[in-house]
């Protein structure tokens, strides 16, 4: 039920995301927020999943274990990297890196992509606003838009 993409790994993944993931699987096959610290490994692995054995002991609780993981790997640092793949990415950028394929389907990378880093941003521009305001500026200086 769980594939290695669902799985966080701390290299270029985004913790909110997979934690979402997960919090919606559990969601689904009724497993009860008390007892998510028990499947809780199973949305790990590599150096995510050796951070979890080493301080299980350490963080009893399902929020406490999330935050762990999600300071250790995902401080001010990534969130200052994920904002600057924010703000540099435009709809131009996705057409030249996307040689041969329509503005359309450039225009859906681009939210694709904006949605995917969306979770890796600091919680108070994790909205439709911010979002909406990126993707105006994205398209501007494409013709068609």
């Amino acid at each position: 039920m769980y594939t290695e993409e669902s799985k966080y790994s701390e290299k270029d993944n985004n913790f909110n995301r997979k934690l979402t993931i997960f919090n919606d699987l559990c969601d689904r096959v009724g497993i009860p927020q008390e007892a998510k610290i028990k499947g809780f490994p199973t949305m790990l692995y590599g150096i995510a999943l050796d951070f979890y054995y080493k301080n299980k002991a350490i963080y009893t609780t399902f929020n406490s274990i999330c935050n762990a993981i999600r300071n250790y790997f995902k401080g001010l640092e990534y969130k200052r990297r994920v904002l600057i793949k924010w703000n540099a990415i435009t709809l131009k950028t996705v057409i030249i890196k996307s040689e041969g394929k329509s503005t359309e389907d450039c225009l859906q990378l681009l939210l694709n992509d904006l949605c995917y880093l969306q979770h890796g941003l600091d919680a108070n521009l994790r909205n439709d606003d911010f979002l909406y305001n990126k993707l105006i500026v994205a398209c501007q200086d494409v013709a068609a838009c």
